[in-house]
C-alpha cells in the first residue's frame, strides 16, 4: 500500500527523455519517480501515491493508453496525461474515454506548456481530494444528525405523552412542545448552515457567494417593500441554496468550459439534493420552494419543473435575479468576472426570458442607490457571529395544534 504521495511519476522507455524531464520538474520544485516501462509503474505504484502520472503512449512493453485506463478501471486518484510522438485521432479517443486522461500532449514537448499543464493537473487533484473529503465529511454527519433527530423525534413523542397527564392547561402543553420541536430544528440548522460555510471556504470560486446573494436579495426587498417574514425565507434560501453542489463532482463543478448535456443534467440535481436535505426542517417548507425554484426561467424554459412567469414565486425570482448576478460579476474556473456594467447588461437582456422584469428592475434600481456588495468594507466575523445571524428563529406565527404533534 502506498505510505506517501508524490507529485509526479514519469512512463518513459527513453532515457534521454526521462533525465531532461527529471531536471526540468525538478528545477520547478516537483518530487518526481521514473520508470522506463509499464511493469516499472506498476511497482512504482505499489510503494507511492502520485499526484499525476505522465505517460508515454508506445511502450516497450504495452501501450500507454492501456495502462492509463488500467489506473482509472483500479481507482487511482493520480491526474492521468498522456504523451505521444504520434498524433492519431484513435490514441486520443482512447486516452478520453478509456483512460480519463487529463490532458493530451505530443512530442516533442513544449516544456515550458508541458510544466503548466502539470501544475494544473496537480492544482485539479488537490480540489478533486478536497471536495471528496468535504462531501464524506457532510454525509457522515448528515446520517449523524439523522439519527440524533430520530431520537429526539422519540423523545418529543414521550414528553407530549407526559405532559398529556399532567395537571396543566392546554396552553402550557403547546408552549412546551412547541420549545422542544423548535430545540430540534435549531439543532439540525445549525449543523447543516456551518456545513453550508465550511463548503464555501474550501472553494474559491464560490466563497462569500452566499452572503453576497443574500445581500443583493436585500437590496430587492427593499425595493419591493417585502415584509420581514419574506425577507426571513430569503435569508435562509441564500444561504443553504447550493448544499446539494456536495454531491456533484469536482470536474462538473469547475469545468473550464461549456458542460455537455450530460454533465449539465448532472448539474440540474442539485436544488432536487439540497431540498432532501432540507426535508427534516418542516419549518423551512418554504425556503425549500423558493430553493427548488431558483433555476426556473420566467419563460418556462428553466429547470426542475418548468414553471414561468407567475407559477415561480416571488422570492424564487429574486433569488434566481441575485444568484445570477453574483455568478457573473464573480471569477469562475472557465471565465474571469464580468464588470458590473456587463453583468446589468446581461440581466436587462434576460429581462423577460430568463429572468422576472420586476426582478431586474428592483435590482438594477437598487444598486444604482445602494451599490453591490463591497469585498473591502466587510469585516471576517467570528463563526460565532455568522451563525447567530442566520439561526434567529422566531417563535411560530400560528399555534401548533398538540394533537399534530403527538399522534
Amino acid at each position: 500500500m502506498a505510505q506517501d504521495e508524490l507529485d509526479l511519476l514519469i512512463v518513459d522507455d527513453d532515457s534521454g527523455i526521462l533525465s531532461l524531464l527529471t531536471d526540468t520538474f525538478a528545477e520547478q520544485g516537483l518530487t518526481t519517480v521514473t520508470a522506463g516501462g509499464v511493469g516499472e509503474a506498476r511497482d512504482r505504484l505499489a510503494h507511492h501515491a502520485f499526484k499525476v502520472v505522465l505517460s508515454d503512449h508506445n511502450l516497450t512493453d504495452g501501450y500507454g493508453v492501456d495502462f492509463l485506463a488500467e489506473l482509472s478501471a483500479s481507482g487511482v486518484a493520480a491526474v492521468p496525461i498522456l504523451m505521444t510522438g504520434l498524433p492519431d485521432l484513435k490514441v486520443a479517443t482512447e486516452a478520453i474515454n478509456r483512460g480519463k486522461v487529463y490532458r493530451f500532449v505530443t512530442k516533442p514537448l513544449d516544456l515550458l506548456a508541458l510544466v503548466q499543464t502539470v501544475r494544473r493537473a496537480i492544482d485539479h487533484h488537490v480540489a478533486q481530494q478536497t471536495r471528496e473529503n468535504v462531501t464524506h465529511d457532510v454525509l457522515r454527519h448528515n446520517r449523524r444528525l439523522q439519527r440524533e433527530t430520530e431520537v429526539q423525534e422519540r423523545e418529543l413523542r414521550d414528553a407530549a405523552r407526559r405532559i398529556r397527564h399532567e395537571e396543566k392547561t392546554v396552553e402550557r402543553q403547546r408552549a412546551q412542545i412547541e420549545t422542544l420541536y423548535a430545540e430540534i430544528q435549531q439543532a439540525y440548522l445549525h449543523t447543516v448552515t456551518s456545513l453550508t460555510a465550511a463548503i464555501e471556504a474550501k472553494d474559491r470560486y464560490t466563497k462569500g457567494h452566499s452572503v453576497r446573494v443574500f445581500h443583493y436579495c436585500t437590496l430587492m426587498a427593499d425595493a419591493l417593500g417585502l415584509p420581514e417574514s419574506a425577507r426571513t425565507d430569503l435569508r435562509f434560501a441564500s444561504v443553504l441554496h447550493d448544499l446539494g453542489k456536495i454531491g456533484i463532482s469536482d470536474t462538473i463543478l469547475l469545468k473550464p468550459g461549456q458542460l455537455s448535456p450530460a454533465e449539465r443534467r448532472v448539474m440540474a440535481t442539485h436544488p432536487a439534493m439540497t431540498e432532501s436535505i432540507l426535508r427534516p426542517l418542516p419549518f423551512l417548507a418554504t425556503v425549500r420552494r423558493i430553493i427548488r425554484e431558483h433555476h426556473e426561467r420566467f419563460d418556462g424554459k428553466g429547470y426542475p419543473a418548468g414553471l414561468k412567469e407567475g407559477e415561480i414565486s416571488l422570492e424564487g425570482r429574486m433569488l434566481a435575479v441575485a444568484d445570477a448576478y453574483d455568478a457573473m460579476r464573480s471569477d469562475r474556473a472557465y471565465r474571469p468576472a464580468l464588470s458590473r456594467e456587463l453583468a446589468v447588461a446581461e440581466l436587462k437582456a434576460g429581462a423577460g426570458t430568463q429572468f422576472c422584469p420586476l426582478c431586474v428592475g428592483a435590482l438594477i434600481l437598487a444598486l444604482g442607490t445602494r451599490g453591490e456588495w463591497v469585498e473591502e468594507a466587510q469585516t471576517d466575523e467570528p463563526h460565532d457571529a455568522w451563525e447567530e445571524e442566520f439561526l434567529k428563529l422566531k417563535p411560530a406565527a400560528e399555534r401548533i395544534p398538540v394533537n399534530s404533534i403527538t399522534n
